[in-house]
């Protein structure tokens, strides 16, 4: 046994597969691109929530259970 302060470990969240649906804003990203030339409305901005899906690979603090 140390006398080190436990650190908190990080662990990836329970579903963490479902960031692999970010991968789809790859897929919009020619009309997000195209919006700002000109040539589509706004709504073309809805192609970028799909990254929002990668922050389910951010690992998460977990305090260890004494």
């Amino acid at each position: 046994m140390s006398n080190e302060p436990h650190s908190p470990t990080r662990q990836f969240s329970r579903f963490w597969y479902l960031g692999f649906l970010g991968l789809i804003g790859f897929a919009e990203l020619p009309s997000v691109i195209s919006f700002f030339q000109g040539t589509h409305s706004a709504w073309a901005l809805t192609g970028l929530l799909w990254f929002l899906w990668f922050s389910h690979f951010i690992p998460q603090k977990s305090t260890p259970v004494a």
